[in-house]
């Protein structure tokens, strides 16, 4: 059941994305999927960081700037996003575009050009577009196959995504519940389990600030966490922030990176097992996820301070990943606002 104040790479080849496709939009995950390894973690960094924490007391964790620094740098692709903050020219298909959202931006990812922005450099509440970094940072700190144990202080999370106490996933099938159905519950059992390669005593604390440097790594200039499913912490301070263009570039980089870390999120619902077989039913939350054709990614945020939030990839054509992002609308709106720039940026691709 959706509560309505809580919500939830660009795999541009098609047999890929139709892997995971079902005629009927139901996927059923029974087996490991073969998926990309995930960047490694050095354990005796983490093990270092976790005696000092218990020795010292420190409430603080710290971690290097350069924690996620692997031998494959990140520069070439940030490189190739560099375009993604120069104004974009007026484009006539957008000249009448009406759109609820206080923010969008639409990320021609194939030709590195912004097609369409509306303030999109504005730091705005994230809700639990969030998640997006949460699943990112868990495939760079675990295994795929790594056991993920669902407590009852992940159970206390607001919403109630259907999760027992004792419950274990792997990591891959329990990042599929919290991307698809943007569970609460999920998100912080992989906060707990991930933030503990880097503080067995303060995991939830550390897996947020490797959030925080992850983000700072990627170039992500007006995006902070607070914590990891991008809940509201007060009637007035959000659980994260950052702007449609920040959004627009970590939803490429994750598609680009960990695919199979998001390549559910196309699908209206799938079917998820734990460790002992017992399924659990994943609804998307993007309740147009099936009418935008060639949608390659996609995930939800709803909280008071946020409204509606919404971020997307889809094949504009052949090899030609387009993402939106939209930010600060309302819970229907999110969802036609988008629909919106698709048709409109469909509409301007057909006529150049």
């Amino acid at each position: 059941m959706r509560d309505q104040n809580t919500e939830q790479h660009i795999d541009i080849h098609e047999h890929t994305r139709a892997a995971f496709f079902a005629d009927d939009y139901e996927v059923s995950i029974e087996e490991p999927r073969k998926s990309i390894s995930p960047i490694p973690v050095i354990p005796e960094l983490g093990m270092a960081l976790g005696l000092l924490v218990l020795v010292f007391g420190v409430t603080y964790v710290s971690i290097p700037d350069n924690f996620f620094t692997k031998k494959q740098t990140n520069t070439e692709v940030y490189t190739q996003l560099a375009p993604l903050h120069e104004t974009p020219e007026k484009i006539d298909a957008y000249t009448d575009t009406q759109l609820t959202a206080h923010s969008a931006i639409v990320w021609d990812a194939k030709n590195k050009k912004v097609l369409f922005e509306k303030n999109a450099d504005e730091a705005l509440p994230l809700a639990s577009v969030t998640k997006l970094m949460t699943a990112l940072v868990a495939y760079e700190l675990l295994d795929p196959q790594e056991r993920v144990r669902v407590t009852n202080h992940a159970l206390r999370a607001e919403g109630d995504s259907g999760l027992r106490d004792g419950e274990q996933f792997t990591l891959e099938n329990i990042i599929d519940l919290t991307l698809i159905s943007s569970s609460n519950d999920a998100a912080t059992a992989v906060s707990a389990v991930g933030g503990a390669v880097i503080s067995e005593t303060n995991p939830s604390v550390a897996f947020v600030r490797a959030m925080n440097i992850k983000a700072e790594e990627l170039g992500l200039t007006k995006t902070h966490f607070e914590n990891p499913t991008g809940l509201d912490i007060s009637p007035s301070k959000a659980g994260a922030y950052g702007s449609a263009r920040d959004i627009a570039l970590l939803m490429e980089h994750i598609t680009r990176t960990v695919p199979e870390a998001i390549a559910l999120t196309n699908v209206a619902s799938a079917r998820i097992a734990n460790n002992e077989g017992v399924y659990h039913l994943a609804e998307n939350t993007n309740e147009y996820v099936q009418k935008i054709d060639g949608l390659i990614a996609s995930k939800t945020g709803y909280t008071t301070l946020a409204g509606g939030n919404l971020a997307i990839a889809f094949n504009a054509g052949l090899d030609r990943p387009i993402v939106i992002v939209v930010l600060g609308s309302t819970y229907d709106d999110r969802f036609s606002d988008v629909l919106t720039l698709v048709t409109e940026t469909q509409r301007h691709l057909s006529e150049t």
